[in-house]
């Protein structure tokens, strides 16, 4: 889940002009409605005193207030997240864990990356049958099904990027994070940290296979074949959810894409 350096600008009283959002520069002249509308167009009512700023005499500058700082990007946590799957039986032997591990720094990328491991690799052993097709025993290396290891989550960053950068697109970019500050390329990371925990505890990593002496060797070569089209759909589906609720919001990541453009945010 790559996350790129956003764009900032520089919003202070001095500097935010009178309609909306524009900015002009501090010298600018302030008349009635702004650069060029000095004066409106058609006759003046020539009983009436004109009530408008001339050029020479700029009304006081009313801007609203300069933005506040971004809060600070989360801190990342290490910690183990437990046993994510524990199976153990005559025929089963599996163990998987998860962490989340320290930041770390990679050359090769543009922004940021907050990854998760894929799956653990599994073994699983043969079976002899006898004539009705039906298992007598399980074979080849320690005749289990074993499935062991750890799932790590871990947030790295390219050499010209930092957590305190803001961020182009997704999380970091929707109106309550710009109204709660939550700007900074680390938030967004943090954003992808929180969406794979959440799925880890909300998606139960896939059962091992069934395995039983006496059961039909097709039954068991099923079960096998649901376990390997299981496993491989996982980390894309843990992707693939991080990526809609995190990419997928504000300044959507697929619109950044398209028009080569980080939203611009503003800062005092």
């Amino acid at each position: 889940m790559q996350g790129r350096k956003g764009v900032a600008v520089r919003a202070d009283p001095d500097s935010i002009g009178w309609i909306g959002q524009d900015r002009a520069t501090p010298s600018a002249p302030a008349g009635g409605g702004g650069p060029g509308q000095f004066k409106p167009q058609g006759p003046e009512i020539s009983d009436s005193p004109s009530v408008l700023h001339q050029p020479m005499q700029p009304r006081p500058l009313q801007a609203p207030p300069a933005p506040p700082p971004p809060n600070p990007p989360p801190a990342t946590n290490p910690r183990s997240l437990g046993s994510q799957k524990s199976v153990q039986s005559t025929h089963v032997d599996v163990s998987i864990t998860a962490s989340i591990i320290a930041d770390g720094t990679d050359r090769t990328i543009v922004g940021a990356v907050t990854s998760v491991s894929g799956l653990p690799r599994f073994t699983a052993p043969g079976s002899a049958f006898d004539a009705s097709g039906n298992i007598t025993r399980f074979t080849g290396g320690n005749r289990k099904f074993t499935w062991k290891g750890r799932i790590t989550i871990q947030t790295k960053y390219g050499p010209h990027s930092n957590a305190r950068d803001v961020s182009c697109y997704g999380r970091g970019t929707t109106a309550g994070d710009i109204r709660n500050r939550d700007i900074t390329l680390g938030f967004h990371e943090h954003c992808h940290q929180v969406d794979f925990e959440n799925f880890l505890n909300s998606h139960p990593l896939p059962d091992p296979p069934r395995m039983e002496i006496g059961m039909p060797h097709t039954e068991y070569e099923q079960e096998l074949e649901r376990f390997q089209q299981e496993f491989d759909a996982y980390k894309p589906a843990i992707e693939q959810d991080s990526h809609a609720r995190t990419d997928e919001v504000g300044h959507t990541k697929t619109t950044a894409d398209q028009t080569s453009q980080c939203h611009v945010h503003q800062v005092p």
